[in-house]
């Protein structure tokens, strides 16, 4: 086999093996895209689920502490306070989570 025949065989090899190594790597790219899509979705309705009855509660804690449903007892406004303060963090919560996604910072840095 000749030198200039040899040269010419490993230069159809590495370019078969780059070939497919950018395969590979289009194949990574597209199933990251796909998951990172995927987990778009998963986040924004998890947000959504967590929002609306989140807000559900606060609303009436709010109204059952304002008295339009009657007169609570001493401990029963404690408790509602204790409710209310901990809603109104799970809502924090959720829209810092939402900003940061917005802003394209990971929400497990929380």
């Amino acid at each position: 086999m000749t030198a200039k025949r040899l040269e010419s065989d490993n230069k159809a090899n590495e370019t078969k093996e780059i070939e497919q190594e950018k395969m590979f790597l289009e194949g990574i790219i597209k199933y990251l895209e796909e998951n990172d899509s995927i987990s778009k979705e998963i986040f924004d309705s998890m947000s959504h689920e967590l929002r609306t009855p989140t807000v559900t509660i606060k609303s009436y804690t709010d109204m059952l502490l304002e008295g339009k449903f009657g007169n609570l007892t001493k401990i029963q406004h404690e408790k509602l306070e204790r409710i209310k303060t901990n809603t109104e963090l799970l809502i924090d919560i959720i829209f810092k989570m939402l900003e940061k996604k917005e802003k394209g910072v990971k929400t497990s840095k929380i």
